[in-house]
């Protein structure tokens, strides 16, 4: 079962590399106010302590997400807010509700967008759900150096293969793009977006902690929830031997020293979008 506590006390990567591009877009993200969206708030930790507060203090907030455990837990932890709301929403819908078309001054989304197999989908809904001259900023990873190769490795684990057969639901749309920043901007462009920035970032996360890190891949990997909880323990801990090992396969560890930090990359795509006067 999705863990939201576990989740927002382990995600430290995220609030890195979030609060990177938040001091980037400072400026721009103050003047923005209205009615704003957070899709794929987890457990609203970030969308409140860091998201909000970087908007205009007029702004108000709906935060969104597929899972029912994080929601409900974002709307007991926030509930003081009055400038912030939580709702269910699966973004790939093919049925987006009525009451979110056109009532968006600005979307955002930060680390959802990779567990999204249907990105086209995704970014035509954003787009119906924003204003006229309404933005869309979003940060997801386009591929990290060792988490996903790992996942596959253990598919071919007899005890997890049955658990494992729609992995690349999980593996992220851009992960064999050749050029991932250009086809983002092209698929923003076509369906509609005038596309201001998208670039791609290489970040090194050596320095979070590696437990951290992969506890928080563990509290979201909603394919562990159909794996039975007898198999769920080994499951984490060939995942974390499987993690280091083949960390140090691809960039050795000089000094043999298994507490030392080993290289971790990690490719990060931020584009920011406007939705055209119709």
């Amino acid at each position: 079962m999705t863990n939201p506590a576990k989740y927002a006390s382990s995600n430290e990567m995220q609030k890195c590399a979030i609060s990177i591009v938040i001091d980037e877009f400072a400026k721009d993200l103050k003047s923005k106010s209205g009615i704003c969206m957070d899709i794929g708030c987890g457990p609203g930790d970030i969308t409140n302590n860091m998201l909000l507060p970087s908007l205009d203090s007029n702004a108000v907030m709906i935060g969104t997400d597929i899972q029912v455990a994080m929601i409900e837990y974002a709307k007991k932890t926030y509930c003081h807010n009055t400038r912030l709301k939580f709702e269910v929403l699966d973004i790939q819908t093919k049925n987006l509700p009525e009451k979110y078309i056109s009532q968006f001054n600005h979307i955002f989304s930060f680390f959802t967008f990779h567990w999204c197999y249907e990105i086209r989908k995704v970014f035509e809904n954003i787009y119906c759900m924003l204003q006229s001259g309404g933005t869309l900023f979003v940060l997801f990873p386009a591929s990290h150096d060792t988490l996903f190769e790992v996942l596959k490795n253990i598919a071919h684990d007899s005890r997890f293969a049955p658990y494992l057969q729609n992995l690349n639901k999980y593996i992220p749309s851009f992960y064999n793009s050749v050029l991932p920043s250009e086809d983002l901007k092209d698929l923003l462009g076509s369906v509609g977006f005038n596309v201001q920035h998208c670039s791609l970032r290489e970040i090194d996360f050596s320095e979070i902690n590696e437990d951290t890190f992969l506890t928080s891949c563990m509290s979201i990997c909603t394919f562990l929830d159909v794996i039975p909880p007898d198999l769920k323990e080994e499951f984490e801990d060939e995942f974390r031997r499987e993690y280091k090992n083949y960390k140090i396969k691809l960039y050795g560890n000089k000094n043999c020293d298994m507490e030392a930090p080993i290289l971790d990359m990690h490719k990060l795509l931020v584009a920011y979008a406007k939705k055209g006067a119709q």
